[in-house]
């Protein structure tokens, strides 16, 4: 008797085991699932998976299970009026360009190095009104100082940022 409690001590400090336990995945076998990618916008779906929680507002509804682990709400206001931005500042893979405006324009996006040749050159047309930011890949870009000149067509955007390549 006394051997085999022994045994029992030993088993049970030397081999991790979950048998007193449950454990919960982030995984689950459903009959049918899809994916679909637009751009930066992943929307994925599942039929025959439990809803954990219901969240509804404004005519929109959103569900929780468990293959989405949590609901992210996002308080980006879109700003008012016309604008642009570019970010990171210094940048390493890619720099951002925030457009934003109230009615449909044109722009010209070029990166300039240090000795005034255009390097990198991106024409985005909207239609109606807009906020949208483009991501401009610039690793092949040598380190130094660059500039990034965003004008409009109609010339009322007309902005230059100086940015730092790492």
């Amino acid at each position: 008797m006394i051997k085999g409690t022994k045994v029992l001590i030993f088993l049970l400090l030397f081999f991790r085991t979950n048998g007193f336990s449950q454990q919960l995945s982030h995984m689950v076998l459903v009959p049918a699932a899809g994916l679909a990618t637009t751009g930066v916008i992943n929307y994925s779906q599942t039929i025959g998976e439990t809803a954990v929680e219901i969240i509804g507002n404004a005519g929109f509804e959103l569900t929780q299970g468990f293959q989405q682990p949590g609901i992210k709400i996002s308080t980006n206001i879109i700003p008012e009026g016309t604008g642009v931005d570019v970010f990171p500042n210094p940048a390493t893979d890619f720099i951002n360009v925030k457009l934003y405006g109230d009615v449909a324009r044109k722009f010209r996006i070029e990166i300039i190095n240090i000795t005034g040749m255009v390097v990198n050159s991106t024409t985005i047309d909207f239609n109606d009104k807009y906020y949208y930011i483009q991501q401009i890949e610039v690793t092949s870009l040598k380190f130094g100082f660059y500039f990034v000149r965003v004008t409009s067509d109609d010339g009322t955007i007309n902005r230059i940022f100086k940015i730092e390549k790492m």
